[in-house]
């Protein structure tokens, strides 16, 4: 698993993730999602690189997603392979944390959350 950290305006982080969210990946992405939930008003993740998501990989999404809401911001899901997304869907997560096509459409959600 690998994850790429980018600043945009208005406290919004955006966060690439490549390779499998399983317990190993899971291990690599925890404190860089956390300290990113932390730090931004919003959050938004590329899911475009993410070819597998375990339960405890989940955890973390969640955990994020929870703490930018209880501070008024929001965590954002986009561009899920089909399997991700089925997966996910079939977890509930889409019930918690938004997930939808483009980055675009990612910002769009936030963008309240940002200001």
């Amino acid at each position: 698993m690998q994850i790429e950290r980018v600043g945009l305006p208005d406290s919004v982080t955006r966060l690439k993730l490549t390779g499998k969210l399983d317990i190993n990946g899971s291990a690599i992405v925890e404190i860089p999602i956390s300290l990113a939930a932390k730090d931004s008003k919003a959050v938004i993740i590329d899911m475009s690189g993410v070819t597998f998501v375990a339960s405890l990989g989940v955890r973390h999404l969640v955990m994020a997603a929870k703490s930018l809401g209880s501070r008024g911001g929001k965590l954002v899901l986009y561009s899920l392979s089909e399997p991700v997304a089925e997966t996910l869907g079939i977890m509930g997560i889409g019930d918690i944390i938004p997930m939808v096509g483009a980055e675009k459409d990612a910002l769009g959600l936030v963008a309240g959350a940002s200001s």
